[in-house]
């Protein structure tokens, strides 16, 4: 059971950050999401439905 919970809290724990990754390629993937995600509820706040 000791076993189970410390590669539990391995795979809960916060990483850093690789210095090599490239922060504007995220930035964009994260503003991407947002804009889906904000366009999504606009359209269910008016109901509008895309499909049949």
């Amino acid at each position: 059971m000791t076993n189970y919970i410390e590669r539990l809290k391995n795979k809960l724990k916060i990483k850093k950050f690789d210095s090599n990754q490239p922060i504007k390629a995220w930035l964009f993937v994260l503003i991407l999401n947002l804009v889906g995600f904000a366009g999504y509820f606009y359209l269910k706040v008016n109901d509008i439905s895309l499909g049949d």
